[in-house]
């Protein structure tokens, strides 16, 4: 029987981890949007391709792209590390993401019942030059491996982002009511801020934002950022499991990986109790033991050293003459 896209991608495994690091790039194909990752070998390729409502792949290795390039190249004789080189130079800044401006190829697409068909026509040795990714609806496995799964990740790196940035604003608006307290005044009246109080700001974004932000669909979000993120989510992704392998036995690796891969819920704890487990400053007595092993260190941001409490209770300004401190 056929081997299955999976089987093929255990043999070369060294290839499936240049893959899985890989993020996913919007690619435009005759105006139409999808998301890719493409992987070429010495005389082989991978590819993944989306459109968010179907994930395609194809996997060729160096006998099949040269039946298929004599099959639709009758008038080209070469060594089929030849036709490779070709496809290579003329497939790749476009599946990578480039500019359709900047690949000398013609890209077409067709979507039959079961099949994507990605067609491009170029030249070779000034003899035209013809090629067609056939690619096939993708496993469930694969689908979640290479997108579920690291954009559920993604998620929540970014909300544990959200949730510290909000933390450091209700500090920053603390520090700077201590100085006013304490005579300081504002230099600038345009530099005013309002205090900032996060339910308020969440309704107001869902309220005025939402809508605007789920109305854009180029790119499907993935910028370079986000891609930069997935590159960062999948990396400790393989780092977990290449741990997992050697300590398949200890509990306390288990209860690890799994609270890492967890999806955070409404029940997870609000900002104010992250900010007791970063800097225990407070006396909360709901922080406790168990607390901790619900913290996800997936992309946590770097803590400062210093306190900014900590350094405005030594230091108290003298009440004289009032001073503009944001001048």
């Amino acid at each position: 029987g056929a081997v299955s896209w999976q089987d093929k991608m255990e043999v070369e495994g060294r290839s499936v981890g240049v893959l899985l690091d890989q993020p996913w790039v919007p690619v435009e194909i005759a105006e139409i949007p999808f998301l890719a990752k493409v992987h070429f070998g010495e005389t082989s390729y991978r590819l993944l391709i989306s459109d968010l409502d179907t994930v395609w792949h194809e996997d060729m290795n160096r006998e099949a792209i040269n039946h298929r390039a004599q099959e639709l190249n009758r008038r080209l004789k070469a060594p089929v590390a030849s036709f490779f080189c070709h496809l290579c130079a003329v497939a790749r800044p476009r599946l990578n993401g480039g500019a359709p401006e900047d690949v000398m190829a013609v890209f077409s697409q067709e979507r039959l019942p079961h099949q994507l068909l990605v067609r491009l026509k170029s030249e070779l040795a000034g003899v035209p030059f013809y090629w067609e990714f056939r690619c096939s609806p993708a496993p469930l496995s694969v689908v979640c491996e290479q997108l579920v799964r690291p954009l559920l990740s993604v998620s929540q790196v970014l909300q544990r982002q959200v949730q510290e940035l909000m933390t450091l604003l209700g500090r920053k608006d603390a520090e700077i009511q201590d100085y006013r307290d304490n005579g300081a005044v504002l230099s600038r009246g345009r530099l005013e801020t309002e205090v900032f109080i996060e339910q308020c700001y969440k309704e107001s974004f869902f309220s005025e934002r939402l809508s605007e932000l789920c109305a854009v669909q180029n790119c499907y979000g993935f910028n370079g950022d986000i891609q930069e993120l997935y590159m960062a989510v999948m990396k400790q992704r393989a780092a977990f499991k290449r741990r997992g392998s050697n300590t398949q036995d200890s509990p306390t690796h288990t209860e690890k990986t799994v609270s890492e891969c967890a999806v955070p819920s409404h029940n997870q704890r609000s900002s104010s109790e992250t900010a007791v487990e970063k800097k225990p400053k407070r006396d909360v007595s709901s922080t406790d033991g168990s607390q901790e092993e619900q913290t996800v260190p997936l992309g946590a941001l770097p803590q400062p050293h210093g306190s900014p409490r900590s350094a405005q209770s030594s230091v108290k300004p003298k009440k004289k003459k009032a001073k503009g401190l944001f001048s």
